[in-house]
């Protein structure tokens, strides 16, 4: 069994341009994930009032 883990050292040559689009592409998909999570958020408020509503 081996003790140590050996990872190959690999990095392509990156380019400007393709930092700047991955950078883009994150910012993106964060953008989209929190819009997701805002709508999730008011969908379950909502629910919660109706709940408490119907509790009254």
């Amino acid at each position: 069994m081996k003790n140590k883990i050996s990872i190959p050292v690999y990095l392509p040559d990156l380019k400007e341009e393709d930092l700047k689009a991955a950078a883009k592409r994150r910012e993106d998909y964060a953008l989209s994930r929190d819009l997701q999570a805002e709508g999730n958020n008011e969908a379950i408020g909502r629910r919660l009032t109706k709940n408490k509503e119907k509790q009254s």
